[in-house]
């Protein structure tokens, strides 16, 4: 699913009554501020097609004259090597268990289809638990779709960050974003899995939809299509991947501010949008942030 990539994976990718906000040819920015701190928050894309032009001149004046930028997760090469030691735990069914046995025939189908289509192992992948074949399927699809992983907001801006000497720093570990999913019930997974394949036999074209409306800044628009897969994959999904990664990182952001300094937070972009976001959690809670 898309709104999964656009939520979930920088480790590994509405209701309101205000009048709408116009686009603003770059991608939606917040800002929080008091006497010794400045936040920003980016809404990230973690995978992307490397031709689409999304840097803006308010982004970039953000990012410049930012001390300190913070991601979801660790993306260094030790923490890409504790994602996959993590999937690898979290991911295995028991022995004698296979993925098949818990999809219909229908399902099963689709699944060996899309697997092939897509060139992933079908015996790996039938001795996966629902929400690892899941992930591995919308990656793949997307990369199939000319998105990638190195031309991804955190991607691009972490090498901007180590070239200018910034402090890097994140608000989950490795086994803490690989637990989103993982510790889903098995009913949960399953549905997920469902909503994944149903995403993949529509096609490519809500990845379309929700790239221009991110990198126009088209917060609307965004929140629409978010919206339509998230009824796909179902509350449970929502809450894990959402409403309570946003609640602890509206904690953590509001903590930041108590601080000090100039600090440059990309998140998904899922997270800064619609009801129950970090951006909506953090004006409930009294706090002044500027932006759509």
């Amino acid at each position: 699913m898309r709104a999964v990539l656009a939520a979930l994976l920088a480790g590994f990718a509405l209701a309101g009554c205000a009048p709408a906000p116009a686009a603003q040819d770059e991608p939606a920015l917040w800002r929080i501020a008091d006497a010794d701190s400045e936040i920003w928050l980016f809404g990230s894309v973690h995978l992307l097609p490397p031709d689409l032009d999304w840097r803006g001149p308010r982004l970039d004046a953000a990012f410049a004259g930012a001390d300190e930028f913070v991601t979801e997760t660790d993306t260094s090469a030790a923490a890409v090597e504790a994602f996959a030691a993590f999937s690898a735990r979290y991911g295995a069914l028991p022995a004698g268990e296979t993925l098949a046995a818990k999809l219909d025939a229908g399902e099963a189908e689709a699944l060996v289809r899309h697997a092939r289509n897509l060139g992933l192992p079908i015996a790996a992948i039938d001795r996966q638990r629902p929400w690892l074949t899941a992930l591995q399927l919308s990656l793949a699809y997307a990369m199939r779709a000319g998105h990638r992983p190195e031309a991804g907001v955190e991607a691009v801006l972490i090498r901007e960050a180590r070239t200018r000497g910034m402090r890097l720093s994140f608000l989950e570990s490795p086994e803490q974003q690989v637990r989103v999913l993982a510790d889903l019930s098995e009913a949960e997974q399953l549905r997920f899995l469902r909503a994944t394949l149903h995403d993949l036999e529509r096609g490519s074209a809500a990845m379309a939809v929700l790239d221009r409306a991110w990198a126009e800044g088209d917060v609307a628009a965004l929140e629409a299509a978010l919206d339509a897969e998230w009824a796909d994959a179902g509350p449970a999904i929502r809450d894990a991947i959402l409403i309570e990664r946003n609640r602890d990182w509206a904690g953590q952001i509001e903590r930041r501010l108590a601080g000090s300094g100039r600090i440059f937070i990309a998140v998904g972009a899922a997270h800064l949008v619609g009801e129950d976001s970090v951006i909506d959690l953090l004006r409930e809670r009294g706090v002044a942030v500027d932006g759509p």
